[in-house]
């Protein structure tokens, strides 16, 4: 799945470069539209983020068209993976690429739980290699 990005001022440093902390902020954006897209769910988001990781390889600068494509990689017993790779959309240059580790979080109990079967299915019915 692709998301396009709408990117803000405040992504930007001094010297018109996109951050390298705001990438964790595209993924997170990237993974509310998957998650939606996938579940169906709109406000309910039973998971936490265990592992967050980031590699960057050129540049993302003011002007540039940033896209995040986000896919399922692995689903495991109570957690999956998401990949990322933000992708500048005129040349499809790749920017930075990542992952993150999600974990099913059962909020009033504080504690993991096993993915449910209908959002396992979901996630499974997705799951493209890295």
């Amino acid at each position: 799945m692709r998301v396009r990005l709408d990117l803000r001022y405040t992504d930007y440093d001094s010297r018109g470069h996109v951050n390298n902390a705001v990438f964790l902020t595209y993924f997170e954006i990237a993974r509310h539209r998957a998650w939606r897209v996938l579940t169906g769910l709109t406000a309910d988001f039973p998971f936490i983020v265990l592992e967050a990781a980031v590699r960057y390889h050129s540049q993302a600068r003011f002007g540039d068209r940033l896209a995040v494509d986000i896919a399922v990689t692995e689903v495991r017993t109570k957690a999956w993976v998401w990949s990322y790779r933000v992708i500048e959309t005129r040349d499809e240059r790749l920017v930075a690429e990542g992952h993150t580790v999600q974990v099913m979080f059962d909020y009033d109990a504080q504690r993991t739980i096993p993915i449910p079967d209908v959002i396992r299915t979901n996630l499974t019915t997705t799951v493209k290699g890295a």
